[in-house]
């Protein structure tokens, strides 16, 4: 009786591992010719302006194509890696009702190799050797007249995403054609550049800023360096307090146990929360 049952015992063991070591087979693929994430369309701009071409994404939302509805239009910086981001948390805070439906554009080179922070250093840093003053006439002039030409847009209703040295193209933005949006999510800003002039350009804004209706959020993490992010950040916040803009809504939002590198989607998700409110 007791070689029975062992000899039963050792047919499941056989029969179980045999089962392990050769699942079923997959029997049907179907790919998805028309698919695209999150309804995703790309394609090269050239910029008269920059003498360059820039890979745009531009997403749209799942209810685009039944309606007629405008949108507001959210540009983000540094397309090439945070589009993704920017497409995923947009759709988790619609879904949560925290914001409102949004057209995506990001902004990038088609490429993420060295040569990507050749071209961010080109358009980014409002220096002598830096390009940020075309890179903003290039967004400014061309590239959101596209957009608002070819897709339902609200064209009062522009938000600006910007991270490190993306934030301060993104203050640069804000402190030298700060009509050209109506939202500015500036994270962890790195404001060293060109001996701290993005201060000069703060200053030198106020009349500018003064009558205009404006939301602005500004996050750093609270491990990043002082010397290099948090007490520059902390001074020109400080500036901008003192003066008491009537239309101005200005956030701001230290993210604890944050580095530099962690922060980009915590700027983003709070940001969008802080200027759609």
């Amino acid at each position: 009786m007791n070689r029975l049952i062992k000899r039963i015992f050792l047919m499941l063991l056989v029969l179980i591992l045999t089962e392990v070591n050769h699942p079923q087979n997959i029997t049907s693929v179907r790919g998805l010719s028309n698919f695209s994430l999150y309804n995703t369309k790309a394609e090269y701009v050239t910029s008269e302006i920059v003498s360059d071409s820039f890979f745009i994404l531009i997403s749209v939302p799942d209810s685009y194509s039944s309606g007629n509805n405008r949108y507001p239009v959210l540009y983000v910086l540094d397309g090439d890696i945070a589009f993704g981001m920017a497409a995923s948390i947009s759709r988790y805070l619609q879904i949560g009702n925290n914001i409102s439906e949004l057209i995506i554009v990001g902004i990038g080179y088609g490429k993420l190799d060295k040569t990507l922070g050749k071209n961010r250093l080109r358009d980014f840093r409002p220096t002598q050797e830096g390009g940020a003053e075309n890179f903003l006439k290039f967004i400014d002039d061309e590239l959101i007249p596209y957009i608002d030409a070819n897709y339902r847009t609200v064209p009062g209703n522009r938000t600006i995403n910007g991270y490190s040295l993306g934030g301060l193209f993104g203050l640069y933005a804000l402190f030298t054609r700060p009509d050209s949006f109506s939202n500015y999510i500036i994270g962890n800003p790195n404001l060293s550049w060109d001996d701290y002039s993005i201060f000069n350009y703060e200053e030198n804004s106020r009349e500018k800023i003064s009558d205009l209706q404006l939301n602005i959020f500004i996050s750093v993490g609270s491990e990043v360096s002082e010397e290099k992010y948090f007490n520059p950040i902390d001074s020109l916040v400080t500036n901008m307090e003192l003066q008491n803009y009537s239309g101005v809504n200005l956030d701001t939002k230290v993210f604890d146990g944050s580095d530099h590198l962690v922060g980009p989607p915590e700027s983003l998700s709070h940001g969008l929360i802080s200027v759609f409110k």
